[in-house]
């Protein structure tokens, strides 16, 4: 009996358990009644009580709205570009449709009949590591140099309780970048070390003072090395796309090179790789197509059987497509996109897609929004819902302990899995300094 039972609830643990990363995620954001990438129907009001400060609106999911943040924040209604105005809602009315408003905290809630809205909170599916920047002593020098900004740039697991992130420091107002790197026993606490890995003073075909990043998690090869993406800036101000490989104590064991596709090195492409990954036998790899104007960006991704003999040699590449068009895309996916990161999941691949909207009447967000991709079939299809990954913006008026996350949000996407939780190194800011690196982390069942 007892061997059945406990049957019964490992059955009954594992059936709770998402098997599907898109599961673990709700809809933070709701901007459209059928698909936010659409747009197609946007979330207007139909009806108003004046009196009862409420209203009605043509979404018709309300019970979407009584879903639980991860520290019970309050959801909100927005208007106008990066959600400018911010009303809190305190009730919803499944059964009549009446939503009541409480405080406006930023902007002027236009309440007329016909006027576009969005619902957001962006706590649904996160919570902020410690609700502070990753570092509890925040450099701000290293030596005499200033620094601007840290950002993530690859997270390594070397062990147990033995966790690395890459962290490239940005010096002056992007003047030039170094990658340097921060350790953790738990993911949660991290030390910031002043050892530097890398900078362009190293790269033969580099600006000497200019910018060097890491991008994607390191992938670790069978003899223990790991590769680490890099974009290098050029001394005409163009970026290339290379890699160099580093051993586990953080040793450069192949000095830094240009990854030679035609397609994303030299000094016309402005270019730089994403991330990289092996799914199935197969080695996959995401560059950005950078625009002059920043803009219309481009995001591809290449396959292969030989990741060395591709980046080497241009040789036995599978496939070269294109992932993200932006001047062809629809909602969050309109504006610039530069960020991407590859999500291994119960066998399945995804990726997390960092973009960014374009203005309009009733888009939330004219910065960096994440969305959810799963491969199917070979092709990359989109989760409807997103943007699924938003900064909390203005709400830092009802909340003013999130005041640092309200501008920016992303740059470099580092992911890992750990004790029922999906981690996400990333940086939030806002513009002084640029960015703040912080860590935050979504519960997986």
């Amino acid at each position: 009996m007892k061997k059945l039972l406990l049957l019964f609830y490992t059955f009954l643990c594992f059936s709770l358990q998402a098997q599907d990363l898109n599961d673990i995620f709700a809809n933070c954001l709701i901007s459209d009644t059928e698909s936010n990438i659409a747009r197609a129907n946007p979330i207007h009001i139909i009806e108003i009580d004046e009196e009862n400060n409420r209203i009605k609106t043509n979404y018709q999911h309300l019970q979407n709205l009584l879903v639980q943040a991860t520290e019970k924040q309050s959801w909100f209604i927005t208007q106008s570009e990066e959600a400018s105005t911010i009303v809190e809602i305190l009730k919803v009315d499944v059964e009549s449709g009446w939503i009541t408003l409480g405080e406006t905290y930023a902007g002027v809630f236009n309440m007329d009949e016909g006027e576009t809205l969005e619902f957001f909170n962006p706590f649904i599916n996160y919570t902020i590591i410690n609700n502070q920047p990753l570092f509890k002593d925040y450099p701000t020098y290293i030596k005499d140099d200033r620094i601007n900004y840290i950002q993530a740039g690859g997270i390594i697991k070397r062990g147990k309780n033995d966790y690395v992130l890459l962290t490239p420091v940005v010096f002056g107002a992007h003047a030039t970048r170094a990658i340097y790197y921060a350790t953790s026993s738990d993911l949660e606490n991290w030390s910031f070390q002043e050892h530097k890995i890398l900078d362009t003073s190293q790269i033969p075909f580099a600006k000497k003072t200019g910018n060097v990043f890491s991008t994607g998690n390191p992938l670790q090869l069978k003899n223990g090395n790991y590769i680490v993406l890099l974009g290098v800036e050029l001394p005409n101000g163009n970026y290339t796309s290379a890699y160099m490989m580093l051993n586990e104590k953080l040793e450069i064991v192949q000095a830094p090179q240009e990854i030679k596709i035609p397609e994303w090195y030299g000094e016309t492409q402005n270019s730089f790789p994403l991330a990289i990954t092996k799914h199935k036998g197969i080695f996959r790899v995401l560059f950005h197509r950078r625009s002059k104007r920043f803009i219309e960006s481009e995001v591809h991704e290449i396959t292969t059987k030989n990741i060395l003999k591709a980046f080497n040699q241009n040789k036995g590449i599978i496939s070269s497509k294109i992932i993200q068009k932006a001047k062809n895309e629809t909602g969050y996916i309109r504006g610039k996109a530069d960020d991407a990161s590859y999500i291994s999941y119960k066998s399945k691949l995804y990726i997390l897609l960092g973009s960014e909207e374009l203005p309009s009447e009733y888009l939330t967000s004219f910065n960096r929004e994440y969305g959810l991709l799963k491969l199917e079939n070979d092709e990359w299809i989109h989760d409807k819902r997103s943007p699924l990954i938003v900064n909390p913006m203005t709400i830092h008026n009802k909340y003013p302990a999130y005041e640092w996350t309200s501008d920016h949000l992303g740059g470099f996407i580092s992911p890992i899995f750990h004790e029922n939780y999906l981690y996400l190194f990333l940086t939030f800011g806002t513009d002084n300094p640029d960015y703040l690196l912080a860590g935050i982390k979504i519960k997986t069942n």
